[in-house]
């Protein structure tokens, strides 16, 4: 009693509830500040997250296409690959089936040393070859080996053999899972002499005097290329 009677103890007593009051309002101040803080904080991470989401969704099409442009590109090299190799897949080539001339092909001139049959020119390559590089060297002059869908135009491709004093050429014949033409025009129209196994000899030749055979790849035999009107 004689504390509360004395003037400081009553005036501590007076300010007491003031600092107490002083004390809350401060708290719930820094209270609402962090809690402004953290929302703060929560949107600008979901603004982060939005943006890498959509980067991420945006750069894997990206990836996606580039590595399908890769895959086309090991596709072609195969191709190519194919083109000279027997054993490889098969060439990827324009097509040159026979087909009727149409009325500007009535009149296209062949260029110098090639001969013209229906709506193809042709060339005799006299210099041996073996078949891969024959098929190399007609890829080179915008043709490809020689292909025949009857027997005028095998009789043709004979004539040419004859005429330049040989009696075998190369043509586009291969066996990959069965015969094809390297032109890939369909394989329609058979006119074998001779077929050997298949297992090692799968490359076709003319013989001037008898049907076509397949022999070994490696001998160097003369070749005969061909190529549409629309490549002369």
């Amino acid at each position: 009693m004689l504390l509360c009677a004395l003037p400081g103890v009553q005036n501590l007593n007076t300010h007491l509830p003031h600092r107490r009051l002083v004390s809350s309002s401060i708290l719930i101040v820094l209270n609402i500040f962090i809690m402004k803080t953290l929302l703060l904080l929560t949107v600008v991470l979901s603004s982060v997250l939005a943006v890498t989401t959509q980067a991420v969704e945006a750069v894997e099409p990206v990836e996606g296409k580039q590595e399908l442009q890769e895959e086309n590109l090991a596709s072609v090299a195969e191709n190519e690959a194919g083109e000279f190799v027997p054993e490889a897949q098969e060439p990827e080539m324009l097509f040159a089936g026979e087909m009727a001339p149409s009325r500007e092909g009535r009149f296209f001139l062949c260029p110098a040393g090639w001969e013209r049959y229906k709506s193809s020119c042709y060339l005799y390559v006299s210099a041996g070859k073996s078949w891969s590089n024959a098929a190399a060297n007609c890829n080179n002059l915008g043709a490809t080996l020689a292909s025949a869908h009857d027997l005028f135009e095998y009789s043709f491709l004979q004539q040419l053999t004859l005429r330049a004093g040989s009696s075998y050429a190369w043509m586009g014949g291969l066996y990959f899972q069965g015969w094809r033409w390297v032109d890939q025009s369909p394989w329609n129209y058979n006119f074998w002499n001779v077929q050997h196994t298949v297992s090692r000899y799968q490359c076709l030749h003319v013989n001037s005097r008898a049907g076509w055979a397949n022999n070994a790849c490696t001998i160097g035999w003369p070749s005969i290329c061909r190529k549409g009107t629309d490549t002369c």
